[in-house]
Protein backbone atom coordinates (compact mmCIF):
# COMPACT_ATOMS: atom_id res chain seq x y z
CA UNK A 1 0.00 0.00 0.00
CA UNK A 2 1.39 3.38 -0.98
CA UNK A 3 0.14 6.92 -0.49
CA UNK A 4 -0.28 7.51 -4.22
CA UNK A 5 -1.83 4.07 -4.69
CA UNK A 6 -4.51 4.88 -2.12
CA UNK A 7 -5.26 8.23 -3.69
CA UNK A 8 -5.47 6.70 -7.18
CA UNK A 9 -7.89 4.15 -5.78
CA UNK A 10 -10.01 6.99 -4.36
CA UNK A 11 -10.17 8.77 -7.72
CA UNK A 12 -11.07 5.54 -9.54
CA UNK A 13 -13.91 5.04 -7.09
CA UNK A 14 -15.04 8.65 -7.52
CA UNK A 15 -15.07 8.23 -11.31
CA UNK A 16 -17.39 5.23 -10.95
CA UNK A 17 -19.74 7.08 -8.66
CA UNK A 18 -19.40 10.73 -7.55
CA UNK A 19 -18.65 11.33 -3.89
CA UNK A 20 -19.10 14.37 -1.66
CA UNK A 21 -16.13 16.46 -0.56
CA UNK A 22 -16.53 15.23 3.02
CA UNK A 23 -15.78 11.65 1.93
CA UNK A 24 -12.77 12.74 -0.10
CA UNK A 25 -11.47 14.82 2.82
CA UNK A 26 -11.95 11.98 5.30
CA UNK A 27 -10.24 9.46 3.03
CA UNK A 28 -7.26 11.78 2.43
CA UNK A 29 -7.07 12.39 6.19
CA UNK A 30 -7.06 8.65 6.94
CA UNK A 31 -4.42 7.99 4.26
CA UNK A 32 -2.23 10.64 5.89
CA UNK A 33 -2.79 9.17 9.37
CA UNK A 34 -1.97 5.68 8.08
CA UNK A 35 1.18 6.97 6.41
CA UNK A 36 2.31 8.66 9.66
CA UNK A 37 1.94 5.27 11.36
CA UNK A 38 4.03 3.50 8.67
CA UNK A 39 0.97 1.70 7.23
CA UNK A 40 0.53 -0.56 10.28
CA UNK A 41 -3.10 -1.72 10.22
CA UNK A 42 -5.43 -1.26 11.92
CA UNK A 43 -4.67 2.15 13.38
CA UNK A 44 -6.70 4.11 15.89
CA UNK A 45 -8.00 7.61 15.35
CA UNK A 46 -10.43 9.56 17.47
CA UNK A 47 -13.62 10.68 15.72
CA UNK A 48 -13.55 13.86 17.81
CA UNK A 49 -10.04 14.66 16.55
CA UNK A 50 -11.06 13.98 12.94
CA UNK A 51 -14.06 16.30 13.35
CA UNK A 52 -11.86 19.05 14.81
CA UNK A 53 -9.11 18.69 12.19
CA UNK A 54 -11.47 18.57 9.21
CA UNK A 55 -13.97 21.08 10.63
CA UNK A 56 -16.82 18.63 10.01
CA UNK A 57 -19.71 17.66 12.25
CA UNK A 58 -19.65 14.30 13.98
CA UNK A 59 -22.62 13.08 11.93
CA UNK A 60 -20.92 14.11 8.66
CA UNK A 61 -17.78 12.15 9.61
CA UNK A 62 -19.84 9.11 10.65
CA UNK A 63 -21.79 9.19 7.36
CA UNK A 64 -18.65 9.69 5.25
CA UNK A 65 -16.90 6.84 7.07
CA UNK A 66 -19.86 4.53 6.44
CA UNK A 67 -19.91 5.41 2.72
CA UNK A 68 -16.14 4.86 2.37
CA UNK A 69 -16.58 1.41 3.93
CA UNK A 70 -19.44 0.64 1.51
CA UNK A 71 -17.10 1.56 -1.37
CA UNK A 72 -14.55 -0.90 0.06
CA UNK A 73 -11.95 1.86 0.49
CA UNK A 74 -11.70 1.43 4.27
CA UNK A 75 -12.92 -0.81 7.04
CA UNK A 76 -13.45 0.38 10.58
CA UNK A 77 -14.55 -0.65 14.02
CA UNK A 78 -16.41 2.12 15.77
CA UNK A 79 -14.91 3.19 19.08
CA UNK A 80 -16.88 2.45 22.23
CA UNK A 81 -16.18 5.78 23.93
CA UNK A 82 -14.03 8.87 23.80
CA UNK A 83 -11.26 6.87 25.49
CA UNK A 84 -11.52 3.91 23.11
CA UNK A 85 -11.17 5.43 19.61
CA UNK A 86 -12.26 3.90 16.31
CA UNK A 87 -9.91 1.53 14.46
CA UNK A 88 -9.34 1.97 10.73
CA UNK A 89 -7.87 -0.22 8.02
CA UNK A 90 -7.10 1.04 4.54
CA UNK A 91 -8.26 -1.53 1.99
CA UNK A 92 -6.40 -2.21 -1.23
CA UNK A 93 -8.35 -3.15 -4.33
CA UNK A 94 -7.22 -6.28 -6.09
CA UNK A 95 -7.18 -6.57 -9.86
CA UNK A 96 -10.20 -8.88 -9.65
CA UNK A 97 -12.17 -6.39 -7.55
CA UNK A 98 -11.26 -3.53 -9.87
CA UNK A 99 -12.37 -5.57 -12.89
CA UNK A 100 -15.61 -6.57 -11.21
CA UNK A 101 -16.37 -3.00 -10.27
CA UNK A 102 -15.81 -1.80 -13.82
CA UNK A 103 -17.92 -4.51 -15.48
CA UNK A 104 -20.85 -2.82 -17.15
CA UNK A 105 -19.46 0.64 -16.43
CA UNK A 106 -19.97 2.90 -19.41
CA UNK A 107 -18.66 6.34 -20.05
CA UNK A 108 -20.06 8.58 -22.74
CA UNK A 109 -17.14 9.60 -24.95
CA UNK A 110 -19.22 10.95 -27.82
CA UNK A 111 -18.36 14.57 -27.04
CA UNK A 112 -14.62 13.89 -26.98
CA UNK A 113 -12.70 14.20 -30.23
CA UNK A 114 -11.38 10.89 -31.61
CA UNK A 115 -7.75 11.82 -30.89
CA UNK A 116 -8.59 12.77 -27.29
CA UNK A 117 -10.70 9.63 -26.89
CA UNK A 118 -7.77 7.40 -27.88
CA UNK A 119 -5.49 9.21 -25.42
CA UNK A 120 -8.09 8.85 -22.63
CA UNK A 121 -8.50 5.12 -23.26
CA UNK A 122 -4.74 4.55 -23.53
CA UNK A 123 -4.03 6.36 -20.24
CA UNK A 124 -6.82 4.49 -18.45
CA UNK A 125 -5.52 1.12 -19.61
CA UNK A 126 -1.93 2.08 -18.66
CA UNK A 127 -3.04 2.59 -15.05
CA UNK A 128 -4.58 -0.88 -14.90
CA UNK A 129 -1.67 -2.51 -16.75
CA UNK A 130 0.91 -1.01 -14.39
CA UNK A 131 -0.96 -2.62 -11.44
CA UNK A 132 -0.76 -6.04 -13.12
CA UNK A 133 3.02 -5.75 -13.63
CA UNK A 134 3.60 -5.23 -9.91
Amino acid sequence: MTYIGCMNQLWRSAMMSPMPASEIALFAYLVNESNKRYWKMPFVCSTTRICDDLRLSRQTVITARKHLAERKLISFIEGKSRHVPSKYTMLEWTDDLTNNLTDGLTHDLTLIKDKDKELFIRKSSENFNSKKKK
